[in-house]
C-alpha cells in the first residue's frame, strides 16, 4: 500500500518541504524543496531517500496528500534536476 505527506523540513540548504511517497511502510520515492533547490530520490537513487520506516520519521494523518499533489512536487523535481548518474 502507498501513501503520501508533505512535512517542514530542514536541512543544510536551510527550511523547506519534504514529499515522501512511503510504499509498505517505508520510504520509496522522496522530493526535497528549499527555495529554487530542488532534490530528489528513489529506491535506485537512495542517497536522497529518508532510510527510516514510517513510524520512526513520525508523519501522521495530518501530513498526508494525495497522490496526484506527489506526483506533481515529483514531475517538478524530475524537471528541475538532472538525472542521476
Amino acid at each position: 500500500m502507498k501513501r503520501y505527506f508533505k512535512r517542514e523540513a530542514e536541512s543544510e540548504l536551510g527550511a523547506g518541504t519534504a514529499y515522501l511517497e512511503i510504499t509498505n511502510g517505508w520510504p520509496s520515492r522522496q522530493v526535497e524543496v528549499y527555495g529554487a533547490t530542488w532534490q530528489w530520490g528513489d529506491e535506485a537513487h537512495p542517497e536522497l531517500l529518508a532510510d527510516q520506516p514510517l513510524d520512526v520519521l513520525d508523519l501522521r494523518e495530518e501530513h498526508e496528500i494525495s497522490v496526484a499533489e506527489f506526483e506533481r512536487a515529483w514531475s517538478e523535481a524530475l524537471e528541475r534536476c538532472r538525472p542521476h548518474s
